[in-house]
């Protein structure tokens, strides 16, 4: 693994705008989220053995998340699992539905889209998993720009001075595996008949590009005729602030209503579930609204049982299940950081990464030693919940930038990575990407 330079492509910004969602941010210089708009642009060469041992990381990790899920949803004493969701500071309200949703065969499984596991990757080839992105796993448009890039690179610009490797390739199937997946989900919720509506905050262009992108994938690739529609958290409103367009709701049955109040069978959201919750909670809605999830009959992507997988208290739980077992070599010391347990209190006063159960992109994060915070996020309302502290590691640099590896599975089948990277150790909502290539040549081995 090496960071290589690359050219910045005269037309990078038409290039972006001709083909990728999320144009807006990756072709604009100032926010330098694309790593073209850097001074010197670089991507990360991987080895095909490297990219092998990613791979087979990522697939043993969703099948660690399978037995992990196994176990917390199994009672062997009485009240196991509701004092596990009590742990992770899910509201008691919704722990039927969230149970059920693991569990349920009958009516359709309850089915997830896809996966991505950050992993730091080391310079030594330790591949060790930071957290699990399995409830709003943003950056499939970017994952899907960077195959353009690669293709573009190689098709117009091999006669630059800065050529990628002759035996170049890219770990990339994200196009292909959404696509199979979303044949199952299509034949399991039968979508042929309900169609399918797509959640977005219409506050964050983000969520409305990603959406746009799973819903061409489907009817370009799946079924042409699948219904589709875009629904708003909150509804649209006009320059005067006058709405124009009623915002998701939900029926006195606890069914989710579009704007033109009908009701919702399937939805794809971008929006924790958490925050969901609460809105229900606000809105004095969430015994029908939890009543209304435990029968199955509204399907939402991704499930319920994906807010037990993304809670930061799960790598807790998940280093205690599995710290010694084979997949042991992929995780990292973590615990509630109120726990009493030597190790625990050891790690207290060692290098450690402190982080909110609850948490999305670095907010509130800190890395701490006995000493005190020496690098933080801000928290955003992040942490009342609870905290967990997971051992540090040292992330790889590139460029004066450091970086996560973000793996895709989909349906347990590795499909590829996207990487993030930050000036600062805490990877956080404005970083870079960074696209990456696999290649041999140039690698000489130990």
């Amino acid at each position: 693994m090496k960071p290589i330079a690359i050219l910045c492509r005269p037309d990078w910004q038409q290039h972006i705008r001709d083909n990728a969602y999320q144009a807006d941010v990756l072709s604009d210089p100032a926010q330098q989220y694309w790593v073209e708009a850097l001074p010197q642009p670089f991507a990360i060469q991987f080895t095909g053995q490297e990219e092998t041992a990613i791979a087979q990381a990522t697939e043993a990790l969703w099948a660690m998340g399978i037995e992990f899920l196994d176990w917390f949803f199994t009672d062997r004493e009485s009240g196991e699992v509701d004092r596990r969701l009590a742990q992770l500071q899910i509201s008691p309200d919704y722990w039927q539905a969230i149970k059920n949703s693991w569990d349920r065969t009958e009516p359709a499984e309850d089915l997830s889209l896809h996966t991505r596991f950050d992993l730091a990757v080391t310079d030594e080839g330790a591949i060790k998993l930071l957290e699990i992105n399995g409830e709003t796993p943003l950056l499939g448009a970017e994952t899907i720009y960077q195959w353009n890039w690669y293709v573009d690179y190689m098709q117009n610009h091999q006669q630059s001075a800065l050529p990628l490797p002759s035996d170049a390739s890219q770990f990339n199937e994200f196009w292909e595996q959404i696509v199979a997946q979303w044949g199952r989900i299509v034949a399991a919720y039968n979508l042929q008949e309900c169609g399918i509506s797509f959640l977005v905050d219409e506050n964050l262009e983000e969520d409305l590009e990603m959406a746009m992108q799973l819903i061409q994938i489907l009817l370009d690739d799946v079924d042409p005729n699948i219904y589709t529609q875009i629904v708003y958290l909150r509804g649209l409103k006009d320059d005067r602030g006058r709405k124009i367009q009623q915002g998701l709701g939900l029926d006195e049955d606890g069914y989710f209503v579009d704007h033109a109040n009908d009701r919702i069978p399937v939805l794809w959201k971008m929006y924790d579930w958490s925050d969901l919750q609460n809105d229900m909670a606000n809105d004095g809605s969430t015994q029908v609204f939890a009543d209304r999830l435990e029968t199955g009959e509204v399907k939402i992507i991704e499930p319920l049982w994906k807010q037990v997988l993304s809670n930061k208290g799960a790598l807790a739980m998940m280093w205690e299940q599995f710290g010694d077992s084979e997949y042991g070599k992929y995780l990292l010391p973590t615990y509630f950081d109120n726990a009493t347990a030597v190790d625990a209190t050891k790690l207290l006063f060692d290098m450690h990464v402190r982080k909110p159960l609850l948490g999305l992109e670095g907010a509130g994060i800190s890395i701490e030693s006995g000493y005190g915070a020496l690098e933080q996020k801000e928290s955003f309302g992040y942490g009342a919940e609870g905290f967990i502290i997971q051992d540090y590691i040292e992330l790889p640099q590139a460029f004066g930038y450091h970086y996560v590896v973000g793996s895709w599975a989909i349906d347990g089948v590795a499909a590829g990575v996207i990487i993030r990277g930050d000036t600062s150790r805490i990877t956080g909502r404005h970083c870079l990407i960074i696209p990456h290539i696999v290649s041999n040549e140039g690698y000489i081995p130990d």
